[in-house]
């Protein structure tokens, strides 16, 4: 009977482990762009300037720039005024990124709290600017952020 109960215990935390991080591949057709995220992600805004979705522990924006206004140049600059924007209390860490099709930049810091990414990317063979913000409340959600983050990618 022992037995019996360890095994279906580890079916059972196998199952939930595989539920908690499932991840899907998410598309924002309006620009050609797609990223993998946690299925459980409820879409609360998809238009042509903006994608948002939502979790339990993170939140995901991301906001288009097809002006040409920031180039590869200027991308770092177009970061740090979206953090100045967003009040950080504190900044953590900043770096480039260089993400499948898209080079870019990004910030971690804290807002009352909450953690949160900021990241801009500028699509190589295109004018698609992309502002990406993702707050997350766990450290659990801090990953899911990062994996997302990581995950972009551009489709013709």
């Amino acid at each position: 009977m022992r037995k019996l109960f360890k095994a279906t215990f580890f079916i059972a935390c196998i199952f939930l482990a595989n539920t908690a991080f499932a991840q899907k591949d998410w598309r924002w057709e309006n620009h050609g762009v797609g990223f993998s995220a946690p299925e459980n992600l409820r879409v609360t805004t998809n238009n042509a300037e903006e994608f948002s979705a939502e979790g339990s522990d993170l939140v995901l924006g991301i906001y288009v720039e097809q002006d040409g206004e920031v180039t590869e140049e200027t991308l770092a600059e177009a970061l740090v005024a979206a953090a100045t924007e967003m009040e950080y209390d504190e900044i953590s860490t900043v770096d480039a990124l260089e993400i499948h099709d898209f080079v870019g930049y990004f910030v971690e810091g804290t807002k009352d709290g909450v953690g949160a990414f900021i990241i801009t990317l500028l699509d190589k063979k295109s004018s698609t600017n992309l502002v990406i913000v993702i707050a997350y409340t766990t450290d659990a959600a801090r990953k899911k952020a990062i994996a997302i983050g990581d995950s972009f990618y551009a489709f013709d």
